[in-house]
This record gives C-alpha cells, sequence and structure tokens, in this order.
C-alpha cells in the first residue's frame, strides 16, 4: 500500500471511528436530557477570551450550593466524583475530542448529575464536533479580537467564537457579556439566533459602548476593589443585589455577575445562596491569594489585568512593592502540536515574550525569571532575551529552576510586599523538555515556603 492511499485508509477509518463516537455520545446525551426524571441533565457551555475558567468554577460551586448535583472539566480544575482525576486538579483542554466528550458523558451517567459545566476554548470550536451538541445554555464571557494572535487572525479569532452561537435549537439560552468589543458585534452577537438571550456588563462598559443600560439582564453599577476582595452592586429587573467576595481582582468581578446571569437564564437563581456561596468561593489557580505575615503572594496565570490591579493597590499605598515570577515562556504542551511547529508561530511566541516584558518593567518592582514551558529551549536563553526586553528600567533575577525562584522570591520580601506568579495557574505539568514533565504546583510550593518564614 503506497502512502496515498494508506492515507486515504487511515482517514476513512478515522471518520469511521468519529461518527462512531459521535452516535454513541448522541445516543447518551439524548437518554440523559430527555430523560422523564424531573433530575434530566442539562449542559452548560462557556466560552470567551477571559474568565472561562473562572466563571465555570463559580457557576459550579453555586449549582452544587442550591443541591443539585454538578460535573466540571474546566482548565483550572475538574470536579466530577465519578471522575478518575483528582478534584481540584487543571485539565489543560477539557474537551479535546469526541473520546474525551463520551467519557465525560459516561462519567455524568455514572454521577447521575443534574447539570455538566464544560470550558470550551476556540480551538475546540475550529475542531467541529460539538456543532450538533443540544447545550441548555451558551455563554459568551466576553470577546478581545486580539487574544490568542499567536495561533489565530483577529478576524478567524472573531469568527470562530461567533459561529458557536449560529445555527443552534431556538430552545437553547444565550448568556452574552460586554466587555472588550463594541456595539456593533454586541447587536451581531444578539441577533444570530432565535434564542432567548441574556446578558451582563457594567453600568461603565454599558455608557462607553453606547449601550442602553435598562437593555441588560444584570448590570454591574459599583465595584470596590481591595487586597480582601471586591464588593459589588448589581441591578437585575429592577432589583438591586450587593454582595462580596475574597476573590481580588477588577477583572474579576464580571465573571461573577457572569454567573448570576446563567443562574437567572436558567431560572434557579436564589440571591441569599449566591450570596453565601460567593463570599468565600475559590478559584484554583486563578487569582489564589496567600496573606502570610504582611506579605501577600497572588497565583495568576494571566499577569496583564492582575498587574493593572496591583498598580491600583500601590498607588492607593495598599501594597509595598511589585515582585513577579515569570516563566521562560517557551513552547511547551503546544510543542506537541505539529501545527504550531510553524515560524509563524515562532515570531508570534517572541511578540509575545516580548508584550509581557513591556508590561512587567511599566508596574513591577523587581522580576524574578524562571522555567515554564520551555520544551527544548534553554530555560537560560530564554530568560536573557526576557532580561534584554526589560532592559535597566526594573531589577532583575535569573533563577533557573521554577521551585527555587518562587522561594526566593517569598524568602527576600518584605512586609507590604505582593509577589505575583504567573504562568502556570493551577497546572501541575510543565514541559521542560519534549520528555520531561515536572509534578509540583505552584500552590504547593507556596505554601511550603510561606511556612518557613515563621
Amino acid at each position: 500500500m503506497n502512502l496515498l492511499k494508506k492515507r486515504e485508509y487511515l482517514e476513512k477509518k478515522e471518520l469511521k471511528n468519529v461518527r462512531k463516537i459521535n452516535k454513541k455520545f448522541e445516543n447518551k446525551l439524548h437518554k440523559l436530557k430527555k430523560s422523564k426524571n424531573s433530575k434530566a441533565l442539562k449542559v452548560i457551555a462557556i466560552t470567551g477570551s477571559c474568565g472561562k475558567s473562572t466563571t465555570a468554577v463559580i457557576l459550579h460551586e453555586n449549582l452544587k450550593a442550591l443541591g443539585y448535583k454538578s460535573v466540571l472539566y474546566s482548565s483550572a480544575m475538574v470536579d466530577s466524583p465519578a471522575s478518575f482525576l483528582k478534584k481540584n486538579e487543571a485539565y489543560e483542554i477539557a474537551v479535546r475530542n469526541e473520546e474525551a466528550l463520551l467519557s465525560i458523558i459516561n462519567e455524568v451517567e455514572a454521577y447521575g448529575a443534574d447539570y455538566l459545566v464544560l470550558e470550551i476554548n476556540e480551538s475546540t470550536i475550529e475542531k467541529g464536533f460539538l456543532d450538533d451538541v443540544d447545550f441548555d445554555v451558551r455563554v459568551l464571557t466576553n470577546l478581545n479580537p486580539k487574544h490568542n494572535l499567536e495561533r489565530y487572525s483577529e478576524e478567524k479569532y472573531v469568527s470562530l467564537k461567533k459561529s458557536f452561537f449560529e445555527n443552534i435549537n431556538d430552545d437553547c439560552k444565550c448568556v452574552i457579556g460586554l466587555q472588550d468589543y463594541n456595539k456593533q458585534l454586541f447587536e451581531e452577537l444578539l441577533s444570530l439566533n432565535n434564542c432567548e438571550k441574556f446578558t451582563f456588563t457594567s453600568n461603565y462598559i454599558a455608557n462607553v459602548k453606547g449601550v442602553n443600560p435598562q437593555d441588560i439582564t444584570c448590570l454591574l453599577t459599583e465595584l470596590d476593589c481591595n487586597l480582601e476582595g471586591l464588593k459589588m452592586k448589581v441591578v437585575s429587573n429592577n432589583e438591586k443585589y450587593d454582595f462580596y467576595t475574597k476573590v481580588i481582582g477588577r477583572h474579576n468581578a464580571l465573571n461573577f455577575v457572569c454567573v448570576m446571569t446563567i443562574l437567572k437564564a436558567l431560572n434557579i437563581f436564589d440571591f441569599e445562596k449566591f450570596k453565601k456561596c460567593v463570599a468565600d468561593v475559590k478559584i484554583p489557580g486563578r487569582s489564589e491569594v496567600y496573606n502570610f505575615l504582611g506579605r501577600y503572594v497572588i497565583i495568576e496565570p494571566h499577569m496583564a489585568k492582575m498587574l493593572e490591579t496591583l498598580k491600583e493597590f500601590k498607588d492607593n499605598g495598599l501594597v509595598n512593592k511589585i515582585k513577579v515570577v515569570v516563566g521562560s515562556m517557551g513552547y511547551g504542551y503546544k510543542n506537541w502540536d505539529e501545527r504550531l511547529k510553524t515560524q509563524e508561530f515562532r515570531e508570534s511566541r517572541l511578540k509575545v515574550r516580548k508584550y509581557a516584558m513591556n508590561l512587567v518593567k511599566d508596574y513591577a518592582d523587581f522580576v524574578y525569571l524562571t522555567e515554564s514551558d520551555n520544551a527544548t529551549e534553554s530555560v537560560v536563553s530564554i530568560c536573557k532575551e526576557l532580561q534584554n526586553y526589560l532592559g535597566s528600567k526594573v531589577p532583575s533575577l535569573i533563577v533557573e529552576d521554577r521551585e527555587e525562584a518562587i522561594k526566593h522570591a517569598i524568602a527576600e520580601s518584605n512586609v507590604g510586599d505582593v509577589i505575583l506568579i504567573s504562568g502556570r495557574g493551577n497546572r501541575r505539568v510543565s514541559c521542560n523538555s519534549t520528555s520531561t514533565i515536572k509534578l509540583v504546583k505552584d500552590s504547593e510550593v507556596v505554601k511550603k515556603a510561606l511556612e518557613k518564614l515563621k
């Protein structure tokens, strides 16, 4: 068999397998969703540029607080009593293929779940195997056309996100957040289908974008942000809601408003239970804060928004110095994807590195440069490149081993300092070669390092 015929044979075999898997999935999902039992399964898909995993976790915890059996698959954590995966472990891409989706449905069936909460990213949408899935609620947290430019053009990225809300069943409910994009795109998203729409944003954003605040389902009207958490006021259907959370970061506020909107869309919103749940909710690896002996250590994979928050705190005299632990930003697990071994991707990665360092030198007082998914690249060479982008504006130190870098940053901290650990979030794995995986979470290192300060 020549190579061409072999390829055709394998493609046909793969297609046959995919169809077989899809058939199994459709049958199982149909059975679970159309059950005569009052606890028929509801499936919620959450996509967007930022806040997907945070929103998914908050929603999942609220569903459990309401007494429902909920299964969660997100990049921040997995929570399924029927899963072989440990609770609170990160899952890089929750729905990566048909087999993974079928496996999740099998877990849902075994557990007898009421709700399945799935984080959906753009690559999953692009693969197309979710096109015919009968979701009960589809959620767009926000939409930033410049997100993930290392893989998609702005046009392609927006098109993928929009496609997730096109040609869907009329009985599905859509929750749409307005944040990074304009009024025109917002109106386009609202007109993509005949589903019932629920929207959320802040009063400030609505006014800036030219959207009537009275047309918004859940509107954030007031926000107080400090190192202890967030205080919010939300208006919905002429009802006013005041609540608090220990989660910090101004950028997280709309994630909570999003969850409120989803619960209202499902017609299960109970404010007293919501208020109690969000007060103490924790999102592993997302704005995860450790306050110890007057020092704050924050684990947050996305640096930009948190740095803005920390700069605000510093300007207000709430913190002393901002110290940042930054990974080497190599190709890591993504290097396993053949499509990303292109010169174009490598060039975009260099742009990302430069962009990140420009952010850091505008906000940080000291930078620790270390390893993070460097793959086959040298950690030191990447860190020296990052150091060059920093220039002389902010002092920096290269500590090749990530655990040691975190320990070093904490040991050298003073009362009033904030240490931001970026990059990995709640991930346990880190690819520092094509075959080596490190099995230590940043949070585990932080806890041990803080104990030594006693």
